[in-house]
């Protein structure tokens, strides 16, 4: 069976299946719930950031802030975006 004969090809259907699309701030909030209720760290392979700036972001993903990370060069920030 073709796993693509099921899946809705217009907008139209997918808002007839009732789907309900979500805001890039819903998804991350989403996301990184999931990982903490699993015990997993949403950015495992970020060294070095553990005690400062990890649990800040964590605690702008969770209260849906708007995000602004300013640093130097090599300082992981796109790293750290990508693994949103």
């Amino acid at each position: 069976m073709d796993s693509n004969a099921s899946r809705p090809a217009t907008i139209g259907q997918l808002r007839a299946d009732g789907y309900r699309d979500r805001t890039v701030k819903d998804e991350l909030r989403g996301n990184l719930l999931h990982a903490l209720q699993h015990g997993s760290s949403a950015f495992s392979s970020l060294v070095g950031f553990d005690d400062s700036v990890l649990p800040a972001l964590e605690r702008g993903i969770l209260a849906g802030h708007d995000l602004i990370l300013l640093g130097e060069r090599g300082q992981a920030k796109t790293r750290l975006i990508r693994h949103l």
